[in-house]
């Protein structure tokens, strides 16, 4: 069990949605944040505007910037790494796509 670093209240809405609960960082530097997505949330919005909030937009609200590295699926809960800058985004991303990336 990983103790939070940070949980956030909920953000604002997303164009008028409610967004539930919040979420919780796990570690953040100067390159990354580190979360605790919940299942029954999308990592980034989906097409329909029903489908706007999601782990992006409510950490986007408290860490503007950051960028998704990798998605877990709407009903997987779990950690997921974002980037705060392009650099850390290219090199992250990079490494996901070459499975460079332990996950346990």
């Amino acid at each position: 069990v990983v103790e939070p670093l940070y949980e956030y209240p909920p953000a604002a809405p997303v164009d008028g949605l409610p967004v539930g609960s919040g979420f919780r960082v796990i570690y953040m530097d100067a390159q990354i944040v580190v979360v605790e997505k919940a299942s029954g949330l999308l990592s980034v919005p989906g097409v329909s505007p029903s489908a706007q909030d999601c782990l992006l937009s409510r950490v986007g609200h408290h860490v503007p910037g950051v960028r998704i590295v990798h998605r877990l699926d709407r009903d997987t809960s779990g950690v997921m790494v974002l980037a705060r800058d392009a650099e850390s985004h290219r090199i992250l991303s990079v490494a996901f796509e070459r499975r460079e990336v332990g996950k346990e």
